[in-house]
């Protein structure tokens, strides 16, 4: 879930404490990657690409809007920390070209981020059990009902401020609320879809990045290097 509010309709306190939040996140992240290789960045980066373009991609609901985000498959193939970091450049290139406020770079950040950061545990969790089509389907509907939960909170913080129904645009962001919990559960039905057709298609061309979930061998409890030990989605020589 993105949050689709203009500049001024959020009280300052909200989204400073949101922006502070969302650049120490980034800067812990960025020192958690530091080690990366140029071949990992690029996978990175490719990836943010991707997910800029499915945001930037407006599917009209009514008098709403939806968009993918991609949050599951990327959280699952990057890891936390890259893929916030992903995330927050794609926010911000967003907010530039005025899909959503600069103010609310910081909360989309963090909102989109969190979706991000529980969908590689979620995926090597349901691994063990499911084929991967399902795993991944699985973890992104996961991402996106925290993510929309977040996103959900947000709103309600903002529309129950003293003073909030004075602010200008307020009332859009009241409707947008109203409408938000059908659409959510369309977001993560198609968000599941997609990630179920992006798992399917990696297991066919590229198996080697998708994460694999560390099982030991039978009467092995340590658990000795072998294919199902691999590190997960590597890219270069480097672990994600």
């Amino acid at each position: 879930m993105h949050l689709h509010i203009p500049d001024g309709v959020l009280p300052a306190w909200l989204w400073l404490h949101g922006l502070g939040a969302a650049l120490g996140l980034l800067a812990v992240s960025a020192r958690a990657g530091a080690a990366a290789s140029r071949q990992r960045i690029a996978y990175q980066a490719t990836l943010g690409a991707l997910a800029l373009g499915a945001m930037a991609v407006e599917i009209p609901l009514g008098p709403l809007e939806y968009h993918l985000t991609l949050i599951g498959p990327i959280g699952v193939l990057l890891g936390p920390a890259a893929s916030y970091q992903a995330l927050f450049i794609v926010n911000a290139i967003l907010a530039l070209v005025g899909h959503g406020g600069l103010t609310t770079v910081g909360l989309n950040a963090l909102v989109l981020g969190a979706g991000a950061a529980v969908a590689r545990p979620a995926y090597l969790a349901l691994a063990r059990r499911l084929a991967t089509g399902p795993a991944l389907a699985t973890a992104t509907a996961a991402a996106q009902t925290l993510s929309g939960v977040l996103w959900l909170a947000l709103l309600g913080v903002a529309l129950r401020l003293p003073g909030a129904g004075a602010a200008p645009g307020t009332a859009r962001v009241g409707l947008v609320a109203s409408l938000a919990f059908p659409v959510w559960l369309i977001g993560i039905g198609a968000e599941s879809a997609v990630a179920f057709g992006v798992a399917r298609f990696l297991e066919r061309v590229r198996p080697d990045l998708l994460p694999a979930p560390r099982v030991p061998a039978e009467g092995d409890m340590d658990a000795r290097a072998g294919p199902a030990s691999r590190p997960a989605g590597t890219i270069g020589g480097a672990a994600s």
